[in-house]
């Protein structure tokens, strides 16, 4: 058999061979979004921004479904899924739409998006300002740019875009959670508590809103308002920590000593090292006259964090012995300041 035989042979096997395998595993073709795929997308955009977040995820999940590999839907669901919390569904989206060859100011938003997710600020950054410049009438560039700002530390200019992205569209809720954010951090806690008030006036069913009110709230020493809204949080997260023991601060600060100790008792049932709450209980428990509680409360509070040791140590003292006479150096403490606060 003359070797050029031998050759085709091998080449006509080859061939063979490489048709029973694609038999086998047939290729998947993408094939290009049609309008009913893409008016799926604008959907579950816009409940995104509506803050719908288990809606918008079904929604991206249906259009993904339907155009498989749609790299720009992936961007989006990953900023979705980040938002949800699912930092692994959302990494698995973002290295599919960071291969995007952006032509249009929703790929480059979607791009952005995914590299914000993979914590690649600058070139998120640069996507969205160039989203902007593709479509200066979206939310999404300035949106974006917002985030990544926000991310970068720079909140004032972070603050600008997203002004920028509210005066687009008013009742992007997603928007105006990012901006009450960035208010917050830079101490502007009325003007945080007023972005998380028109939240709730967009989707009253985002009980996040409620708690980040809450907090701003607090901070502007409107006790019975975080109060309420820590309290209509907790009545759909009820496994909150964070909620249950921010209300005990606000219920102290209020008077309501029992409140407060129930509240501190939730916390250490769902975080049993959580030292702060025993100390904050203990102040409770000897402001109600149970002194044995308070004193057993606050040495397992020294026990978990001895960090607070003089101060913890210093209630103690008083409690155990409360005719000593204070050390000159230390003046009486404002009621704020008998509170233990992390948050």
């Amino acid at each position: 058999m003359s070797r050029a035989i031998l050759a085709a042979l091998i080449i006509v096997s080859a061939a063979a061979s490489q048709r029973r395998v694609e038999a086998a595993f047939p290729r998947v073709v993408a094939r290009p979004p049609d309008a009913k795929a893409k008016r799926g997308l604008t959907a579950a955009i816009r409940r995104y921004h509506r803050l719908d977040l288990a809606e918008a995820s079904a929604r991206f999940d249906e259009t993904l479904e339907a155009v498989p590999g749609w790299k720009t839907a992936a961007g989006f669901r990953a900023a979705c899924r980040w938002t949800l919390g699912d930092a692994a569904g959302a990494a698995k989206d973002a290295r599919i739409a960071s291969k995007l060859k952006p032509n249009d100011g929703a790929s480059y938003a979607a791009r952005g998006k995914a590299r914000f997710v993979l914590e690649d600020y600058d070139g998120a950054l640069a996507d969205f300002r160039a989203s902007s410049a593709e479509d200066g009438r979206s939310i999404e560039g300035p949106f974006g740019e917002g985030s990544a700002l926000s991310a970068l530390g720079k909140l004032r200019e972070a603050l600008t875009a997203l002004n920028r992205a509210v005066s687009l569209e008013p009742d992007s809720a997603a928007a105006l959670l990012l901006r009450g954010s960035v208010k917050d951090r830079l101490r502007d806690f009325r003007g945080a508590a007023e972005d998380y008030g028109s939240i709730l006036e967009i989707n009253p069913k985002f009980a996040w809103a409620r708690f980040y009110r809450g907090k701003a709230l607090r901070e502007l020493k409107d006790y019975r308002g975080a109060g309420a809204d820590f309290s209509a949080f907790i009545e759909t997260n009820g496994e909150s920590e964070d909620a249950h023991y921010l209300r005990s601060n606000v219920r102290f600060l209020l008077g309501d000593y029992r409140g407060a100790a129930a509240d501190l008792t939730i916390v250490v049932s769902l975080n049993p090292r959580k030292g702060l709450a025993y100390s904050n209980r203990g102040q409770m428990r000897a402001l109600l006259g149970d002194k044995a509680g308070a004193a057993a409360d606050l040495r397992k509070a020294l026990e978990l964090d001895p960090q607070r040791h003089e101060k913890i140590a210093a209630a103690i003292a008083a409690i155990e012995n409360p005719a000593a006479p204070a050390p000159d150096r230390v003046k009486a403490p404002e009621k704020e300041e008998l509170l233990f606060i992390d948050q």
